[in-house]
């Protein structure tokens, strides 16, 4: 039988009308047994048996309609059903704690804190403690700069035996009385805190922060002294440490806390900043630009350097000639390619560089200028400037103005003592114009040589002939210790003066360049050129652990095509070629070229721009072998180590290419350097897993690769690749066997 609904309804209101209140209840009951969900219907049962004083019943009709509004996010009317429901029952706690919530919802924080005070005392009276901290919690958020209320509800969770929600809440507090500044107030909250666990670091370091700012700075420091006693390298506490020193002006102290921070996270690049303007405030000038140093590559490489800018600018409005600030901007406009800028800042330079009588400073400054700016005035002023002050060729390439004293201090809290360089000494190349460069420079800490010597590793490799930067670098590897990278520099410079015509300097520079590569058992026989690609001294060892030069890390001179010499998540797993000694096998490098497997994948990787790998891998001594073991035996070893190869190239699309005697190719296509790193590491395993005998070698038959990839555009020569994987090759091998050069 179907449902008439019209039918109730009629027969109820009839029932109203008649006064019949029970009767009308029960036909709209029959209503909503029927159609649970009709709320109008609900209500009007909820109003009805509160005519007749049914309020537990009422309250159940009505608590149906504000769970409906509450599930619909209709809060004005869930409020106004809760209220009559509250009318109805003023101790029915638990309405009041929805009415509570809802207010709270809306913002209506009197109403709320009314509600809730009132199931606070119930579950009070009613022995709940637990829910009586629940409730004092919730009325303390609604009015969080009540520390009084906070204060309690600590206490009471305390009592409650809830140490970590007493500490939290006194750790909010004593934050919201420090924000006051009612300092004493929050040291007494913290140190509560601390009375519940002395190692909560919320707390201590709220009750440093409370100390410092109570200008109680010994307890501060005895907190912290005790602190880093237990953990000398806690990062926590050495952050609270240097935020003292830049609060109590300790700048000098500061700077070396978060330098030290900075060594491990760069982000502290701010709080190197901050101590920079503290010594900017503080006027000492030297002192914000030796900060500066300490993060300045770091901003340079997250583009971030406006924020040094900034500061070096306001340094110039307090002393307009501070030199040194002068060559940071330099640098910096350099180095993003601000030629406007580095314009106007080199004509500051001059003319401050003329002001202090460094003449010869000025001359080098213009000369710079005018390459960026050719101007009759510049020339005019440098013609003459040299005809009342000639400038040797000597000291016009040793002082460069924006290279002189690019020295960041130390880059470490307590640097151990240095050892003496030993430049001087240990390098005798018998020129005088080298040893009158080395007699020119100052003596200088091995962490500040380290620095100068990865600053102008970056110039040049952004600028190549940049003679002066290349100069400055090769000295500093001398002065270091660093013979083999001084000798590239000096190959370097022999290729930059011969193009420029200078034929005598030339050979001067590639015989001593030539000469130190043989002291430091370099190449054995004279180079044809100078590749120009550059390296830091890492080498794998046999096990494949990392034997580490000491020398900072060098770049690689920019590749005009692309080619690509770096890692990534390998970066400086691997050593660069240098190309300092010489080229590989030209008829290898040209067979590789003219391969057709070689030329299809090249041409892929130019017409859908993707990475492209080549290895270059020979066999160790291999001319030893042949001599020792005969040509039978030799030609049996090349087939054993190439079908090791083959198998270990499972990917579809690597390839192997033989050529017996002589070597292998590896084409690797879509793969970055540092994966064919990775796959080059696996083949000279299975190679070195094969054990074949070569007394000559390292006991067993090994290989040595040289590694790069490219994303070549279309057109694009491989001849540049195939040239710079043919000369890492050769120096993995000229560098002591076994070995893979990136």
């Amino acid at each position: 039988m179907a449902f008439d609904k019209d039918k109730f309804l009629k027969s109820a209101e009839k029932y109203l009308q008649q006064g019949k209140v029970p009767a009308a209840i029960s036909e709209y009951q029959k209503i909503v047994e029927l159609d649970p969900n009709d709320f109008n219907i609900l209500n009007t049962l909820g109003d009805l048996n509160a005519r007749i004083g049914q309020n537990k019943e009422a309250i159940g009709y009505y608590l149906k309609v504000a769970e409906n509004y509450q599930s619909h996010k209709d809060i004005v009317k869930a409020i106004a059903m809760y209220k009559k429901m509250n009318k109805l029952d003023a101790s029915n706690y638990e309405v009041c704690l929805k009415l509570a919530e809802l207010y709270a919802l809306q913002g209506h924080n009197v109403d709320a804190k009314h509600q809730y005070n009132i199931v606070l005392d119930a579950y009070k009276r009613d022995g709940k403690s637990r829910d009586a901290l629940r409730i004092m919690r919730a009325v303390s958020d609604l009015d969080p700069e009540d520390v009084h209320l906070r204060m309690d509800l600590a206490k009471s969770y305390k009592d409650e035996g809830l140490n970590n929600d007493a500490k939290e809440v006194y750790v909010i507090v004593g934050n919201s009385l420090l924000n006051k500044t009612r300092i004493n107030e929050a040291i007494f909250a913290f140190q509560s805190a601390l009375g519940i666990d002395y190692n909560y670091k919320p707390a201590f370091k709220g009750l440093i922060e409370a100390f410092t700012a109570n200008s109680e700075i010994d307890k501060a420091f005895a907190m912290l002294n005790e602190a880093l006693g237990k953990n000398a390298q806690d990062p926590e506490y050495l952050d609270l440490l240097g935020n003292i020193y830049l609060k109590s002006k300790m700048f000098e102290q500061a700077e070396a806390t978060f330098n030290y921070l900075y060594q491990n996270n760069k982000n502290y690049y701010k709080q190197l900043l901050d101590v920079a303007q503290g010594f900017l405030d503080a006027d000492q000038l030297d002192q914000v630009v030796t900060t500066i140093d300490r993060c300045l590559e770091y901003l340079l490489q997250i583009k971030e350097e406006g924020l040094v800018t900034d500061i070096l600018t306001n340094l110039l409005k307090k002393d307009p000639a501070h030199m040194q600030t002068l060559r940071r901007l330099g640098y910096i406009y350099m180095s993003t390619q601000k030629n406007n800028n580095l314009i106007s800042t080199l004509k500051l330079f001059v003319q401050a560089a003329l002001n202090q009588g460094n003449k010869a400073e000025a001359v080098m400054a213009l000369q710079q200028l005018l390459t960026l700016e050719p101007n009759e005035e510049a020339k005019a002023q440098l013609v003459n400037l040299k005809e009342n002050e000639p400038v040797s060729e000597d000291d016009g390439i040793a002082k460069d103005p924006l290279l002189q004293t690019l020295n960041p201090l130390t880059t470490s809290v307590s640097p151990e003592p240095a050892p003496q360089p030993e430049a001087k000494k240990a390098v005798k190349v018998g020129s005088t114009r080298t040893s009158a460069l080395l007699e020119g420079m100052a003596n200088q800490s091995p962490e500040i040589l380290d620095s100068q010597i990865s600053l102008l590793e970056e110039m040049v490799v952004t600028y190549p002939d940049y003679v002066e930067a290349r100069v400055k670098l090769k000295n500093s590897y001398l002065q270091r210790g660093l013979k083999d990278k001084a000798a590239e520099q000096f190959l370097a410079l022999g290729k930059i003066y011969e193009s420029q015509g200078n034929k005598e300097l030339a050979r001067e520079m590639l015989t001593e360049g030539y000469k130190l590569s043989m002291l430091t058992g370099g190449a054995q026989e004279k180079p044809p050129s100078v590749t120009g690609q550059f390296a830091a001294a890492q080498t794998l060892n046999r096990t494949g652990a990392f034997a580490k030069a000491p020398a900072t890390p060098a770049t690689s001179v920019a590749n005009p095509l692309g080619i690509k010499g770096r890692t990534g998540s390998l970066s400086g797993a691997y050593p660069r070629a240098t190309g300092a000694f010489g080229k590989a096998s030209v008829d290898l490098s040209t067979k590789i070229l003219a391969n057709k497997l070689f030329k299809k994948e090249w041409r892929r990787a130019c017409r859908y721009n993707r990475l492209i790998a080549l290895a270059i891998a020979k066999i160790d001594d291999f001319s030893n072998y042949l001599e020792t073991y005969g040509e039978e035996m030799s030609e049996t070893c090349f087939k054993r180590v190439a079908d090791a190869l083959a198998g270990e190239l499972n990917r579809p699309g690597d390839e192997l290419i033989t050529y017996p005697g002589e070597g292998f190719a590896i084409v690797l296509p879509e793969t970055p350097a540092d994966g064919a790193a990775v796959v080059a590491e696996r083949l000279k395993a299975c190679v070195e897993a094969l054990n074949i005998s070569h007394a000559k070698a390292n006991q067993y038959v090994t290989l040595s690769f040289g590694i790069s990839s490219s994303t070549p555009g279309r057109n694009a020569n491989p001849d540049d690749l195939v040239e710079i994987v043919a000369t890492a090759q050769l120096q993995a091998a000229m560098a002591g066997n076994h070995i893979i050069v990136l």
